[in-house]
């Protein structure tokens, strides 16, 4: 009776809260305030403190029956927990370890598994700390003792236990995280629980193995989308339950969350749409947290973890099950949402999309084991560009395990450079596939990996993408010009098919012209732009033919070669960011900024840069806040120091994108900051104190 006053049985045509929501919230606040939460808990609580009289040691089993309405009790308190007295009782569960400690337990019984999941992922999502994992009794015996199903369902949980936002107050300011970070009592808790979890050996295997299996949604030979798919499965299970009405309660087969009444008093039956629903997101919470495990401190360990699982291999299958968008014919009708337009992707596979798509990125982000990406014959090809790759010749191709490797013909990432061709300009997947594609480039920059992608198209395809269409969303703007950074990165092969791509001054000029309006999202080309020019003008590393090539015959390379322009990219980088908005979407700028005058300070031209960027620039005032642009800068070399010299900080990845050692970018930015005005290659040296300038 309690469970149906608090659940609304009216069928929704939009988001609006109805006259049943407002009874609902009036119950809720009537309940807790007669002390309704308090006999629920105690209700929830029975039995298990109390010992066992024939073994001591052991808790009292508790009966179907009983687990049954603790099912129950566990799911009117989550429904207490959405309504206005949600606060008040999530801190009276909150207010003892107990009850925290006896819900985990629940966890692995078959009835109680996923209403303790939801209560748990409720009442953790309401405090400001994250859980110390280590204070859930015997958590690596429960974890062992789960089922496949109720493990991947216990990754709801993982999810905010291991998140590496949840660890910070400011979710977006690298000032206010460093901050935090550096403070006394700050502790990591995301990485001490990946710790503890990754010393469970099962664990990892058995999230690979529930990541990877096939069988998981509807299929049916001639559907033209995943949600055709799913509204012929819903058809067909709306007649088989219209002649299978049930009067009485499934006690036998009883599971919370799925087992459900339809109507108010109504018997509790399981629900075949719950049971489904819940299988996908369970497949989605696993493919996330191993996403998880892949961006903590432990990242090199899991990466060679999950290779030796054929993590590789098993993604590469599955992606076979995906249905895109673009595989659907322009002649074939397909169903939609109502309320969305024809455009529309939505369909309830998209999380597990994208989920995959960031594992993968993930997977392959400054890894050795990228390569597994790859078919044996692909790899055959590879290790023949390979050869004729000079000083960008990778050493490591021997030592790829072909026992690891994606089976078939075509590996996953020819698979997903597939479907990205594909993809329309405007789709929601284009950002994650170029993400994927984009890690497995980067670090040490990989001639051969350039090449192999090129021969499929790619540079083609996503520089035409942007030359051809007016590309509005941020992000697949973003993503495109970062994977057309790594692309061309020292490879003249790639500069020569963008000159034939960009064979018209209005193509060209459209082109630049995207460039410049999105400074934020296309600094990664421009810095690639930039190593690229100084790689093929430096005598010791390329002959004459490539310094004649950037010089007079490069449409990108003379354009960036411009000490004019150059100039202008600085000033636009330096003005764009302060120390007060950086976030990880931006901090690049600052980097950007720094390759132009390391190479400036390799030719001792820095006091140039700096002169004629005070003397053309510093008319323009207010940066953000700032007095000028060049305390601006100041201020954001300062931050770098902190940011980048602290001992948790790996660099690795700066030094091998650029091919610049970390020391010169440690120097570099030591001769800027220093304080001794008549050293003309310190920015200090070149900023005028202000009428009324505060000292702060």
């Amino acid at each position: 009776m309690l469970l149906g006053r608090l659940m609304n049985f009216e069928p929704r045509r939009t988001h609006d809260e109805g006259p049943q929501d407002e009874d609902q919230d009036k119950f809720a606040q009537m309940f807790y305030e007669l002390g309704g939460t308090e006999v629920l808990v105690r209700l929830l609580m029975f039995g298990s403190l109390f010992p066992n009289p024939y073994r001591p040691n052991r808790i009292i089993t508790e009966s179907e029956k009983i687990l049954r309405l603790k099912s129950l009790v566990l799911e009117v308190l989550t429904k207490l927990t959405s309504t206005s007295v949600g606060e008040k009782v999530t801190s009276e569960l909150m207010k003892s370890d107990d009850i925290m400690n006896y819900v985990f337990t629940l966890l692995a019984h078959p009835k109680t598994f996923i209403n303790s999941c939801q209560l748990i992922e409720d009442m953790l999502q309401s405090k400001r700390e994250v859980l110390d994992l280590h204070r859930i009794n015997n958590l690596r015996s429960l974890i062992c003792c789960l089922d496949d199903t109720q493990l991947a369902n216990f990754c709801r949980i993982l999810a905010v236990a291991i998140s590496d936002l949840d660890i910070y107050e400011n979710k977006s300011s690298l000032f206010a995280q460093n901050k935090q970070k550096r403070s006394r009592g700050f502790v990591n808790l995301r990485d001490i629980n990946q710790e503890l979890l990754l010393s469970i050996p099962e664990l990892l295997p058995r999230l690979v193995k529930l990541a990877i299996s096939k069988d998981y949604t509807p299929r049916y030979r001639g559907m033209v989308s995943e949600l055709d798919c799913w509204m012929e499965w819903i058809e067909n299970q709306m007649a088989e339950e219209l002649y299978e009405t049930q009067i009485q309660d499934d006690f036998e087969e009883f599971v919370g969350g799925i087992s459900e009444p339809t109507t108010e008093n109504g018997p509790m039956v399981q629900q075949q749409g719950l049971k489904m629903t819940e299988e996908l997101v369970q497949r989605v919470e696993v493919v996330y947290i191993l996403g998880l495990f892949l961006l903590g401190k432990h990242r090199k360990k899991v990466q060679r973890k999950l290779a030796e699982l054929k993590l590789a291999a098993g993604l590469s299958d599955l992606f076979e099950q995906f249905i895109w968008k673009c595989q659907v014919s322009r002649h074939n009708t397909r169903h939609r949402l109502r309320g969305h337009n024809a455009a529309c992707e939505c369909s309830p596979e998209v999380a597990l999309k994208i989920q995959f798509l960031r594992l993968v990125h993930s997977f392959c982000d400054h890894s050795d084991y990228k390569h597994l990406l790859l078919s044996k014959n692909e790899l055959s090809e590879v290790k023949r560009i390979n050869a004729k790759a000079g000083d960008l010749a990778l050493t490591s191709l021997d030592n790829v395990n072909k026992q690891l490797m994606c089976r078939g013909s075509k590996g996953l990432l020819t698979k997903i450079v597939e479907v990205m061709k594909k993809e329309p300009t405007t789709s929601t997947f284009r950002f994650w596939l170029a993400r994927a594609v984009e890690s497995y480039l980067r670090g040490d920059t990989s001639y051969c990996d350039q090449v192999f992608l090129m021969r499929r198209g790619l540079l083609q395809h996503v520089a035409s993408n942007i030359v051809e269409h007016e590309i509005r969303h941020k992000e697949i703007l973003q993503s495109s010009f970062d994977l057309l950074g790594e692309l061309i990165k020292f490879n003249i092969e790639a500069f020569k098919t963008f000159d034939s791509i960009l064979n018209t001054p209005a193509k060209l000029d459209k082109f630049v012209a995207t460039v410049n309006r999105n400074l934020v999202d296309s600094n990664m080309f421009i810095r690639s732009l930039i190593l690229s020019l100084e790689h093929f003008t430096n005598k010791e590393k390329c002959d004459e033919s490539y310094a004649e090539y950037a010089k007079k015959e490069s449409k990108l390379l003379m354009y960036i070669g411009d000490f004019d322009r150059q100039l202008d990219y600085l000033y636009k980088l330096i003005k764009i960011i302060s120390v007060q908005n950086l976030t990880q979407e931006n901090v690049s700028c600052l980097n950007t900024t720094l390759v132009f005058l390391m190479f400036a300070n390799r030719k001792t031209e820095l006091p140039s840069y700096l002169q004629a960027l005070r003397d053309e620039r510093e008319d323009m005032l207010d940066v953000n806040g700032s007095s000028s642009v060049m305390r601006n800068f100041r201020d954001l070399l300062v931050f770098w120091q902190d940011h980048y010299l602290h001992k948790d900080k790996d660099c690795s990845a700066l030094e091998k994108s650029s091919r610049i050692s970390f020391s010169y970018w440690k120097k570099t930015v030591t001769t800027l900051v220093c304080e001794d005005k008549t050293e003309l290659s310190a920015v200090i040296s070149y900023i005028d104190p202000l009428p009324g300038d505060r000292t702060n």
